[in-house]
């Protein structure tokens, strides 16, 4: 029998999720509180996002750096665009990754910049088991038997 692309486009499927342990963050978690970080793999759109925004932030830098002629002038534009120094392409798509595939805690942009800036293992720790779990698809929900009753 070959593909069954009947019964693939009614199947439910989930996102697989897994942990990341950084200890380097501890104070940063509740008293007693694992510093435990859950994350998801991508789907497509998402990637492409992830991809796009590593893209995006050469090509807007190379744009900035052409329309100034002063450093000061390249850092007052950045600012006004709502970008860090510069940002290589590939920490931009990771810092995208992060904000779209960490399930807890919810990161925004800024905590991800800061993370990447101050801790910069475990923010690889973080992007590299997202684009693990992201290889990996996700996981089809099975359908639960449903319990039937027996009458006495």
């Amino acid at each position: 029998m070959g593909f069954n692309a009947e019964a693939f486009q009614s199947a439910e499927f989930t996102a697989l999720t897994d942990s990341v342990v950084l200890p380097q963050l501890s104070e940063f978690f509740g008293e007693g509180e694992s510093p435990t970080f859950v994350v998801r793999g991508l789907t497509a759109n998402e990637l492409c996002r992830a991809i796009e925004a590593g893209s995006k932030q050469s090509s807007i830098d190379t744009v900035v750096k052409a329309i100034s002629s002063q450093k000061d002038q390249v850092t007052q534009i950045r600012k006004a665009l709502g970008m860090s120094a510069d940002v290589p392409g590939e920490i931009a798509k990771r810092m995208e990754m992060i904000v779209l595939g960490c399930v807890s805690p919810t990161l925004n942009h800024a905590s991800v910049a800061k993370l990447a800036e101050v801790c910069p293992v475990e923010f690889y720790d973080l992007t590299n088991k997202i684009t693990q779990m992201t290889g990996k698809g996700s996981c089809r929900v099975k359908p639960h038997p449903s319990s039937q009753m027996t009458q006495d």
